[in-house]
């Protein structure tokens, strides 16, 4: 169980400026569940790119089964059993669950298929045919056959990024399970990434932890630290805080008034008779399992989608008919929960992208003023603490936290009135964490009406003053945020009402 299966010596990386990795040492254990721990921008993907053979280190060697490999790319990582699933999913949404999980040569389950998918669906508690399109599946769901992807391809190492970042509490505690099953019945060797330290401690048997790009800490025994220790190698001394629910609430700004939307593949409803408001100075929390209506809820209410049944109102105005531009003159922000993609343009710079909310300003464009977005992406780096190389680089070259910095920054900084935040902290770290939840509580306090949606119930819980749950496209209970807890929030996302 000691043997070293795979080993990452010296290994230095940078992009430009910007040094990400610096004289890193990192080595598994076969048949182990590694954790790697550290805030964001301190490596940990990189390093985990450089070991698939996604990036190539400046300096340094990768080591597998004691043979060391000349040059490691993303084939021969894979045939050396070398697997990794990104923060960004990597799916073909119009593929079926089969179609992904056997496009791959290295597919070892050709002649069993169905044998093999229902092992595993049992060991995911997956409850999908293999027939349902991607495109169908909730987030969660998603990140299950990302995982399966691996096994599939007869990945032995399997380097997770982030995975409970996309999960909610029960299907973390289940992921948990299905991670323990596969080190004892299958001997995969587990890299669990995250800077969550309960799931730290929960996941893993040994720790390795990162900070600003180098190996501070090897081969932790899980069992034998403790999260103050593990804080202070990862960033030093973090003070949490209280969050007061007493500031003054005002008038309503957000009233959404019967939303329904339908359905055309789904056995329910997307939304069904959705009543809600938010008043100023007040946050309104929104749990749920995800894929009960929270995406189609953001989307309507920010003027994405605008096919639906209903009517929104912001600041006394009926937007019902009117679209996402529209509604960002009223003042709302939207930071969705699928940061490249929707938040963010993919294969765009970082400068273009920090500019989006701007744009139509008359010092940004239609002729735009370089020196000015400049000057504004500075402004956002440094109120927001965004780590970032060239500006004109692309927007996937930051880290999926910074990303999530960029994005939340954009649309924070001019104070909007009404905001829309859906899984506003995901994939950040607890330094990152608390000043996000700072800001979000400081426009709180400036009189901003603000949707809270999260599948972190510790974050709803601290911020919202009160508290709806979606299931299957309904509002099935609302809380007032001191009536609430996990029980019996857990049972109303799971659709039971006590």
């Amino acid at each position: 169980m000691n043997q070293k299966i795979l080993e990452a010596k010296n290994i230095s990386k940078s992009f430009g400026k910007v040094q990400a990795l610096n004289d890193v040492n990192f080595y598994l254990h076969k048949g182990k569940i590694h954790g790697l721990l550290g805030e964001n921008g301190a490596g940990k993907s990189s390093l985990m790119n450089i070991l698939s053979g996604i990036y190539q280190p400046e300096k340094g060697s990768i080591i597998f089964e004691g043979e060391k490999q000349n040059k490691l790319n993303p084939e021969l990582a894979a045939r050396l059993g070398i697997g990794m699933v990104h923060q960004e999913f990597r799916l073909i949404e119009n593929f079926s669950i089969k179609d992904n999980l056997t496009l791959s040569k290295a597919n070892i389950f050709v002649n069993d298929f169905d044998d093999a998918f229902n092992k595993y669906s049992d060991i995911f508690s997956l409850s999908v045919d293999h027939n349902s399109l991607i495109s169908q599946l909730s987030v969660g769901e998603k990140q299950k056959v990302e995982i399966m992807k691996l096994i599939f391809n007869n990945n032995n190492i399997m380097l997770l990024d982030e995975p409970t970042a996309v999960l909610t509490p029960q299907e973390t505690n289940q992921l948990k399970n299905s991670l323990e099953t596969l080190t004892e019945e299958d001997e995969k060797t587990i890299v669990f990434i995250t800077h969550k330290l309960k799931e730290i401690k929960e996941f893993t048997e040994t720790i390795f932890v990162m900070k600003n790009g180098q190996m501070v800490a090897e081969d932790l025994k899980t069992e034998s630290v403790n999260d103050k220790e593990l804080i202070a190698l990862m960033m030093g001394e973090i003070a949490t805080t209280d969050v007061d629910k007493n500031n003054k609430k005002g008038e309503i700004k957000l009233e959404v008034e019967n939303i329904s939307l339908e359905n055309d593949i789904g056995s329910f409803n997307n939304l069904n008779d959705i009543n809600l408001n938010i008043r100023s100075g007040e946050i309104l929390g929104v749990a749920g399992v995800s894929g009960n209506g929270q995406v189609e809820l953001a989307n309507i209410i920010s003027g994405i989608q605008s096919n639906f049944d209903g009517k929104v109102t912001i600041k006394g105005e009926n937007v019902t008919e009117r679209g996402v531009k529209a509604r960002k003159k009223l003042n709302l922000s939207y930071i969705p929960e699928n940061r490249l993609g929707v938040g963010l343009a993919p294969g765009v710079s970082i400068l273009d992208n920090s500019v989006v909310r701007e744009y139509f300003n008359a010092s940004y464009g239609p002729h735009l003023s370089s020196n000015k977005m400049i000057n504004y992406l500075n402004l956002l780096i440094k109120e927001f603490s965004i780590k970032t190389g060239d500006p004109k680089a692309e927007i996937s070259t930051l880290s999926g936290g910074n990303m999530q910095k960029l994005l939340m920054a954009r649309e924070l900084i001019s104070n909007p009135e009404v905001i829309i935040a859906a899984q506003p902290t995901r994939g950040l770290d607890v330094s990152a964490v608390e000043a996000l939840h700072e800001l979000i509580v400081n426009q709180r306090d400036n009189g901003s009406a603000i949707m809270l949606i999260s599948e972190d119930l510790d974050e709803l819980f601290k911020l919202s003053d009160r508290l709806i749950v979606l299931y299957e496209g309904k509002i099935i209970k609302e809380f007032n945020i001191n009536e609430a807890n996990t029980n019996n929030v857990g049972l109303a996302m799971a659709g039971v009402i006590e």
